[in-house]
């Protein structure tokens, strides 16, 4: 039997004229019509070019899979055969359809973080998040989990939750979620929607883990009146700037009363003022947050900025905070930052062990308070610098030995100068 990197090597081969995305949308489609039918596929497969496409844009229009791009069919035809071949052949090496299913999403989830910087249509979580997630989030197969930005549902599969809720704005993402869900047989209501604008009733969740995009520009008329921004109502008015406060209010509002929720955001919302600044001090004070762990840069993909983990909990018992930095863990390769599971047990085991140590450390809300509420490691790590103590002596004896060879070459050259 083939390994995934050898699966992965020729399906890379594969991509033809289109685009990753594109190429994903047709990976998955053809990996999960071998999944449903595997003998027509094997006898559609040793056909001609037409009739292969055919048979892909019969099941499209049959299936009403309005976000596939047919274009990728008739612009990589004499691919089709050979696409369906690296799957059928995955399917021969598994002893049933359900270890088929799941070797096939294993491999199209290694396609996508082997390529992280191609996705022009959704965001993807790196295998660093991932990581991190899986360690400190633990074990939720008895817990309901939402997540309003699920890009491709990869950190929701990952975690293994009872049944997800997904949504995302992106139709592509959506589809090729709900077919990565099903290659595994794992339940999971996915829909597409924009959950900050067209906001539902609360799902009332145990968990909310959730990586949003970062950065993104939204305005208050977009996103007016929405039920979420009732529960913790701020009183100034919304920037473009506040998509990870309106990402926040969201998580809690979706929350039952002793739900918690994981959410990646950028370490600015920690200390910005402003509608930021309002909506962390009514999370300070109301005692839901549990902790920060500030992550290293290259977390993520495609970017080398550093990002944060935020974790609240509306059943919280404590009065302090614990503060994590973990900016200096994991390793570079070849200007890559890789986060093993270790480094995210480590992090793990300092958001859950009492004691402290150099990266990690209880706040109290008073402390917090007296830091304008802020959030930010910054303002409550020390920081010590080592500053290395010299022999002025030794240091001086250095320097006339340089000079004596200084003045010594230099009068050879001006010998030698001398001589020409």
């Amino acid at each position: 039997m083939k390994n995934t990197i050898e699966y992965l090597d020729v399906l890379s081969t594969m991509t033809g004229t289109m685009t990753h995305s594109a190429a994903l949308e047709l990976f998955t489609l053809i990996s999960y019509l071998v999944k449903e039918n595997g003998e027509e596929c094997e006898k559609v497969a040793l056909s001609t070019h037409d009739k292969i496409s055919n048979f892909i844009s019969e099941y499209v229009t049959k299936e009403h899979l309005s976000w596939f791009n047919t274009n990728s069919i008739r612009w990589n035809s004499n691919q089709l055969a050979n696409i369906f071949q690296v799957f059928l052949s995955l399917r021969k090496d598994c002893l049933n359809p359900k270890e088929y299913g799941e070797q096939a999403f294993k491999l199209l989830k290694e396609y996508v973080l082997h390529h992280p910087k191609t996705w022009e249509m959704f965001y993807v979580d790196s295998q660093n998040i991932l990581n991190v997630f899986t360690a400190v989030v633990g074990t939720v197969e008895d817990k309901t989990l939402y997540d309003g930005a699920c890009g491709l549902g990869l950190l929701a599969h990952e975690l293994n939750a009872q049944k997800p809720i997904l949504r995302d704005t992106n139709q592509a993402t959506v589809g090729m979620a709900k077919l990565l869900f099903a290659l595994t047989e794992k339940d999971a209501d996915i829909q597409r929607l924009d959950t900050l604008s067209e906001g539902s009733s609360s799902y009332g969740v145990d968990l909310v883990v959730s990586t949003p995009p970062i950065n993104m520009r939204v305005s208050e008329s977009f996103v007016e009146g929405q039920n979420y921004l009732k529960e913790l109502f701020i009183t100034a008015r919304i920037p473009t700037s506040a998509s990870e406060s309106l990402w926040i209010q969201q998580a809690l509002y979706n929350l039952n009363a002793h739900g918690k929720a994981y959410l990646q955001i950028i370490p600015g919302w920690l200390f910005r003022g402003g509608y930021d600044a309002e909506l962390r001090e009514k999370l300070v004070q109301l005692n839901w947050v549990e902790a920060v762990v500030l992550l290293p840069a290259g977390i993520l993909t495609d970017s080398n900025i550093e990002m944060s983990l935020l974790i609240l909990n509306k059943a919280k018992n404590k009065d302090t905070i614990r503060l994590v930095d973990a900016r200096s863990f994991g390793e570079r390769q070849r200007r890559k930052l890789h986060l093993s599971l270790n480094d995210a047990q480590k992090i793990k085991e300092m958001l859950t062990v009492d004691q402290e140590t150099e990266w990690s450390k209880d706040v109290t809300i008073q402390q917090v308070k007296a830091n304008k509420y802020s959030l930010h490691c910054a303002e409550y790590f020390d920081v010590h610098i080592e500053v290395e103590q010299l022999d002025l002596e030794h240091e001086l004896a250095i320097l006339n030995e340089k000079q004596f060879q200084y003045l010594s070459v230099k009068d050879e050259f001006n010998q030698l100068l001398n001589n020409i």
